[in-house]
């Protein structure tokens, strides 16, 4: 039985609140230094997981083996979010897990480019083409506690807040209090 993993990963179109167009599209080489300065950024390494001293060569294995390899083992996807010029603005990450119908997501947006509703409207096309199209059953967001701007963001796809889980996720060495919200099937109606 043929799946969405048979054919290459697809290329995603958003629009904002604001009317200005988005691409959720594979990561390419160009979007390399944008990456970099992105998981560079003293914001984005607080609130994620990106590693330390993120480097050239960490964005470069992002671009050729961390993005694509999610799509090749049919684990999910993980875009690059492009403005109309086609620039990059962010990443996503949808990655199913051991319960095939429910998969997590995690984001991080450039910080020349927050506040411009770029991710609310590339998180819910993530999302509803993992429901529509991956047959999802469940799409899951964390954030530690305090982290509003991704609350924010979960908030305005449409993700419906469930609560905290305390210890909930891993973060540097350490277990912190996350928020948790979801976007399922009957949300999409």
């Amino acid at each position: 039985m043929a799946t969405p993993y048979d054919s290459p990963q697809p290329v995603l179109n958003a629009t904002t609140s604001h009317g200005e167009h988005l691409t959720l599209r594979p990561a390419e080489a160009r979007d390399a230094d944008a990456i970099q300065k992105a998981c560079s950024d003293p914001e984005t390494v607080r609130w994620t997981t990106v590693p330390l001293g993120y480097d050239a060569e960490m964005a470069a294995g992002f671009v050729t083996e961390y993005a694509p390899g999610w799509w090749q083992r049919r684990q999910g996807a993980c875009w690059v979010v492009a403005d109309a010029e086609g620039s990059y603005v962010g990443q996503l990450d949808l990655r199913v897990g051991k319960d095939p119908e429910v998969a997590d997501v995690g984001f991080i947006t450039a910080p020349y480019a927050r506040g411009r509703g770029y991710m609310p409207a590339a998180l819910r096309a993530a999302a509803e083409y993992g429901l529509r199209e991956l047959g999802l059953a469940r799409v899951e967001w964390k954030a530690h506690v305090g982290n509003d701007g991704s609350r924010r963001v979960a908030e305005k796809a449409g993700f419906v807040f469930e609560g905290v889980q305390r210890g909930g996720c891993a973060h540097r060495g350490e277990r912190r209090d996350c928020w948790i919200a979801a976007l399922i099937q009957e949300d999409l109606a």
